[in-house]
């Protein structure tokens, strides 16, 4: 026990205690983790000066690298709890201030005893990535007496009483087969937690660019190999786990490379490279460099190697079928694994660029599949080699399943998961086989994006990415002098849409939620218009100023929904398959957007019912003329032809071809005066404005920012401003080590 001083400060209706470490509200305890309250705190002990964010973040996860959005999580976090009150006060781009009224009241020392938490998977983060480096060790805090209670026993003391005891015979017996069984037990739980996988982890930085987007650990832990993003060419890097030495084995080049994958002797490496509109290319380069041969065309995954390295597997679209393939590694002997269709009860993907992953025994190719039944929900299914059957891996499912890898051992499998509706970043997390509930190996709120493991199974490597980006908006007749209109860094990175009385409808992300808000280029304080309803995107506001519609996935499924232009009253608008990208007709009255099953145009009503299908087979991302007669879609003429910008009536028919489909960042717009479309380039990596004549002339630069990327554009109503969100992507490979083996 120690002596210590009880302190309150109290503001408001709340106080809260120093001590405990707690938040009351009118004596009733918040409740909230220990990281917001230790924000709170800090923020108090500054009262009325400003507190950095870099001296927050130092100060709460003094021996961890962590991103500010842990910080912004737990500034959400405590303007919830408080309520309306103006409590804390952001100061853009520097940090917080805590400004009410505070009163600090002390109480008497007490005894104190603090029971120490233990928690079952202990994260540490190094922002270098070094061989040599040991774990961090904690640092020590001053503060009260702490205890154990997992790890010390203290004997009870007996006093003032006299006990005469005389043992039987077999008492010693017994207490000794007692003590045996004992250690047998503690024996037996010390085997099954020490193979429990990752359970404990350590997170190093192996890339600090920000620009790597695949990755692979060669399979005896000593190489990693990356995909470079630089200016919109990709290129392929091996880097030395020991001493960081590096090379670059393939060139850059404006392409997409799915990914990387080792030999299971790791002389090589497999990539799958797809050029805009064309079938993708699957290679094979020698690890430490040489020159690439080609081996196969229309490869629409990485490849996963057999155990004994004679063959490989990887998986094949066409539309709407998805195929397991099997063949050597020379790419001869091709055959079909399984196939499903898109309108199956199980369907393989959900999507390409997602690699099958094939057992240490060599009997089971996992995939990460789609399951239709009341919702499309995602989990792993394995297809026997022997015979193509099927087999349900685990019985967890989630709203989506991302890059996989068996376990070395078996036991299970290594996946990339989003956990829940209302996020969009995956975790890494351990999935048991044959049985077991599945378990998350990290917990934070980065993204996770790829994956690969060691074959001692003591090494992950994945990458780390994380988009940001705030809304600017520039006045038409002079687009190369722009205002910064937000600073909290995750604005419009998914959608805006202009109101007619010239307020910006958008999204934001906050706490590990993305909601619609609107605000007005007067600085005004913006309105949040969603709040707790699952993942909320792709905003189109009504030409007539009455209603907002977005995709939403609040019941489960993607599905268009609509509420008013003051965020009330939302109503389910679709009820198909992967409904998204929603444009308004010019009367307000319907809704034309894109579903998956069938791939198709359709348009609904503003206020639901049944919808109508507008094109015989396929379109996407469809934008309404400003004088209400035309389409502006994308759309592919054949499964085999190139993706087409593409123009069709307003009430459908046959489209009408314009050019190739650019690559792009978000959404096609119309002009303000019809005369034709824009779209946020992703030449260069770079994110200006480019115009597509209607008679399918050469498209031509409208600006010249040399900017970031733009995820999302918009023109206004009467065609004076053009508002955009820009920002970054950073992605960074990472090494989870597991430190129990």
């Amino acid at each position: 026990m120690s002596q210590q001083n009880r302190h309150f400060f109290e503001f408001g209706p709340f106080q809260i205690d120093t001590l405990n470490r707690q938040l009351l509200r009118d004596g009733e305890v918040v409740p909230l983790k220990a990281k917001a309250v230790d924000t709170l705190l800090l923020l108090i002990q500054s009262h009325g000066d400003v507190v950095e964010k870099d001296d927050l973040m130092k100060a709460l996860w003094p021996d961890s690298f962590v991103e500010e959005a842990n910080l912004t999580q737990n500034i959400y976090t405590l303007r919830k709890a408080l309520g309306e009150g103006d409590y804390i006060e952001t100061i853009p781009r520097r940090g917080y201030r805590f400004i009410a009224p505070i009163t600090q009241r002390d109480l008497a020392p007490q005894d104190v005893i603090i029971i120490k938490e233990r928690t079952s998977t202990r994260v540490s983060y190094e922002e270098e990535f070094d061989p040599a480096s040991q774990e961090i060790a904690g640092r020590a805090h001053p503060g009260p007496k702490v205890i154990d209670v997992t790890a010390t026993t203290t004997p009870l003391q007996l006093t003032d009483v006299s006990v005469t005891v005389r043992p039987r015979r077999w008492f010693w017996p017994v207490i000794a087969l007692v003590i045996l069984i004992g250690l047998a037990l503690g024996f037996a739980y010390w085997r099954l937690r020490s193979r429990v996988p990752f359970e404990n982890v350590k997170l190093a930085k192996f890339t600090t660019t920000g620009k790597a987007v695949k990755a692979a650990i060669s399979p005896d832990g000593k190489y990693v190999a990356y995909v470079l993003n630089d200016a919109g060419q990709q290129s392929v890097w091996v880097r030395q786990a020991l001493t960081s030495q590096e090379r670059q084995i393939v060139p850059p080049a404006r392409t997409d490379i799915y990914g990387v994958t080792f030999t299971r002797d790791g002389n090589y490496l497999y990539y799958v490279s797809q050029e805009q509109n064309h079938l993708a290319m699957l290679y094979r380069v020698p690890s430490f460099g040489g020159t690439p041969d080609k081996l196969l065309e229309d490869v629409d995954s990485p490849v996963t190697f057999s155990p004994d390295g004679k063959q490989m597997a990887f998986i094949r679209f066409s539309p709407g079928v998805g195929t397991v393939v099997i063949a050597n590694v020379d790419a001869t002997n091709e055959k079909t694994l399984a196939t499903t269709k898109t309108d199956d009860a199980m369907r393989i993907g959900p999507n390409g660029v997602l690699p099958p992953s094939w057992s240490p025994n060599g009997e089971i190719i996992a995939c990460p599949v789609s399951i239709n039944s009341v919702q499309w929900d995602q989990t792993i299914y394995g297809f026997r080699v022997k015979d193509g059957s099927t087999v349900q891996l685990t019985t967890n499912h989630w709203p989506a399943v991302g890059r996989i890898e068996w376990s070395p051992d078996g036991t299970g499998l290594l996946a990339t998961i989003i956990e829940s509706e209302t996020s969009a970043d995956q975790q890494v997390w351990f999935v048991p086989y044959p049985q077991g509930d599945a378990r998350r190996i990290t917990n934070d709120l980065i993204d996770y994006r790829d994956l690969s493991v060691t074959a001692d199974a003591r090494t992950i490597v994945t990458v780390q990415s994380e988009k940001k980006a705030n809304l600017w908006y520039a006045p038409a007749n002079d687009l190369d002098h722009p205002t910064e209109l937000t600073t909290t860094s995750y604005d419009g990175l998914n959608g805006m849409s202009w109101t007619p009385d010239g307020r910006l409808v958008y999204t934001s992300q906050i706490a590990g939620e993305q909601n619609l808000w609107i605000t007005d280029l007067h600085g005004g304080m913006p309105k949040q218009l969603t709040e707790h309803a699952g993942f909320n995107e792709q905003p189109v506001v009504s030409p007539d100023g009455r209603y907002i519609v977005f995709l939403s996935n609040r019941n489960g499924q993607e599905h268009l929904w609509r509420i008013d232009i003051d965020g009330k009253h939302p109503m389910q608008l679709t009820q198909g398959i992967g409904d998204r990208q929603p444009t308004f007709t010019a009367d307000s009255q319907s809704v034309i957007y894109r579903s998956r099953n069938p791939s198709s145009l359709f348009r609904v009503s503003i206020n639901g019912g049944e919808p109508v299908r507008l094109t015989e087979r396929g379109g996407y991302d469809p934008n309404v003329s400003p004088d209400g007669k035309t389409i502006a879609c994308g759309f592919r003429p054949a499964p085999a032809d190139k993706n087409r910008i593409a123009l069709l009536a307003v009430d459908g028919g046959q489209p009408k071809l314009i050019c190739d489909w650019p690559a792009l960042y978000g959404r096609l717009r119309w002009l303000p005066d019809g005369s034709g479309v824009t779209y946020a380039a992703r030449q260069a990596g770079l994110g200006n404005l480019w115009i597509q004549p209607l008679d399918g002339g050469a498209a031509r630069q409208l600006t010249h920012w040399s900017a970031a990327p733009i995820f999302s554009f918009d023109w206004s109503r009467d065609g004076k401003f053009l508002a955009y969100a820009s920002g970054s992507i950073t992605s960074d490979v990472v090494l989870i080590t597991d430190t129990r083996r």
